[in-house]
């Protein structure tokens, strides 16, 4: 394919080599983007102006800069309904196979053309129709002062944890020897409240 030879404007700036300009150049996004819609060749002629249609695009740019997003839905739109196209001709070249191998390609890309064209249309809803996030500022109202204490989960173990899951052991102190006790009691006296004799001997 013959490409019509472009002559583009090349504008310098003060102080600025005609290197810089032109990397600065080829770095624009309304250049990149004509580059790439001059390639696909979509029937454009010999008429196509490289330099008119960097124009066109930069104004659409300055006009959602601007806050006009009338020309992102209208790209969305056409995009989306490109899509359809897309699912519903692939759908038809599937459905004409009689081979299996065909048919899951055929029906493999018109899903993903099916699938593109919700995206779309789901990002043009959301253009239009923003979620909106609510940000509330959290207030901390104390009588007197107040102290919080983040305990590290690595070095303080809290208390009524009761040393779960931990390797410390608990300090009983050292253990003592039994030993006996060898004490005397005497006998009680008898419940009807009569004297209390005491007897001669000791109860080892």
């Amino acid at each position: 394919m013959a490409y019509k030879k472009q002559v583009l404007t090349l504008k310098l700036e003060k102080d600025q080599t005609k290197e810089e300009a032109l990397a600065e150049f080829n770095s624009k996004s309304d250049f990149l983007s004509t580059a790439v819609r001059e390639s696909f060749d979509i029937g454009l002629g010999d008429d196509f102006s490289f330099q008119a249609n960097m124009k066109v695009l930069e104004r659409a740019i300055r006009q959602i800069e601007s806050g006009d997003l009338s020309k992102i839905e209208e790209m969305y739109i056409s995009q989306a309904v490109a899509l359809e196209v897309m699912f519903t001709s692939l759908a038809r070249r599937a459905k004409a196979q009689d081979k299996l191998l065909q048919y899951e390609t055929h029906m493999r890309f018109a899903l993903k053309a099916q699938n593109q064209s919700r995206a779309t249309l789901q990002a043009l809803v959301q253009l239009k129709q923003p979620s909106q996030t609510t940000f509330v500022k959290q207030a901390n109202i104390a009588q007197g002062l107040q102290q919080v204490n983040n305990l590290a989960e690595k070095n303080i173990t809290p208390q009524n944890e009761l040393l779960r899951g931990s390797h410390e052991e608990l300090d009983c102190g050292t253990t003592t020897t039994p030993t006996g006790i060898n004490s005397t009691l005497e006998a009680l006296g008898k419940i009807n409240g009569r004297k209390n004799t005491r007897r001669k001997g000791k109860i080892v």
